[in-house]
């Protein structure tokens, strides 16, 4: 009986031993907690430090990009100026060199035409002597020449230094008719080109009657069919190498002179029949290689040709 007092006081003691250990080890470990935290917090004002030099550095390069991007505007509108005044100056350069008098026009070359005159051409195309070359502007030119209705293609060409060439392309004329005293000149669509009181280079019909003519309209006869005929036969001869001065219609009969005294005599489709064959081709050059300038080839049915003598 006298031992469990000794044994429950034994038990006492190892419990305020062990409650007494476990206050000192939270005791040490706040000490320890708290020495950490005081090594940590003299750090703190340094981070804080960096951190406000990092933000104050970044709004200075922020702050400083702006100034920096103005000086490279000024630089690029005084590229741009530069290149501005460059090509100015050059411009300037080239109309005073343009405007020397070494390439002043001295001589105007007029080419293809046989009815129209190279007076008349050039005093169409208003270039005047003495001028810059380069102030001939080929499509006026072009423009001004084609007024005159005998030319149906120009092409105007600058040489320089002082040289203009312009190459023309009449139209054919293929008749001409009397009318009043005057000849009407017309293309192959009839269209009237002239009216001149001299003959042209032109084919003549006779034996029709002209009603009305006015330059750039068709002209017009009394007589139905017989312009769509004279055309027709003026193209066909054309085609095939011929070439007659007078055709006169008389009737249903056709007389076409090579020369005032050698005719081809015959009905319409006659004519058109030995000429798109070729046979009308022949007799008259047989003719010219004898020497024979009068008489009559009469035109016949089947492409026969027969020669009378005058």
């Amino acid at each position: 009986m006298a031992e469990r007092p000794a044994v429950e006081t034994e038990k006492k003691e190892t419990a305020q031993k062990t409650v007494a250990e476990t206050v000192t080890e939270t005791a040490v470990n706040a000490k320890t907690d708290a020495a950490a935290r005081e090594e940590k917090t003299p750090e703190q004002p340094e981070q804080e430090e960096a951190q406000e030099q990092t933000q104050e550095n970044g709004q200075a390069r922020t702050q400083g990009s702006k100034p920096s991007q103005k000086p490279k505007r000024k630089h690029k509108k005084k590229h741009y100026l530069l290149r501005i005044v460059i090509i100015l100056a050059v411009l300037a350069a080239a109309f005073l060199c343009a405007h020397l008098s070494y390439f002043n026009v001295n001589g105007i070359a007029v080419i293809g035409n046989e009815e129209v005159s190279d007076e008349e051409i050039i005093n169409l195309s208003g270039i005047q002597m003495g001028k810059s070359v380069f102030d001939v502007h080929p499509l006026l030119v072009q423009h001004d020449i084609k007024k005159n209705l005998y030319i149906e293609k120009v092409n105007v060409n600058r040489k320089p230094p002082d040289k203009v060439e312009i190459i023309v392309q009449e139209r054919d004329m293929l008749a001409q008719f009397h009318k009043d005293q005057k000849f009407v000149v017309t293309d192959s669509d009839g269209m009237v080109l002239d009216i001149s009181k001299e003959e042209r280079k032109a084919t003549l019909i006779e034996g029709v009657t002209v009603t009305g003519a006015e330059k750039k309209e068709t002209i017009e006869i009394k007589e139905t069919g017989k312009l769509e005929k004279a055309l027709n036969l003026m193209r066909t001869t054309d085609e095939n190498d011929l070439y007659f001065k007078r055709i006169v219609f008389n009737g249903s009969k056709v007389d076409a002179y090579i020369y005032d005294t050698l005719k081809c005599s015959g009905k319409y489709d006659n004519l058109m029949s030995v000429i798109t064959s070729g046979t009308l081709k022949k007799v008259i050059y047989d003719l010219y290689q004898k020497n024979i300038e009068e008489g009559t080839v009469n035109v016949y049915n089947n492409n026969y040709c027969f020669f009378t003598p005058n």
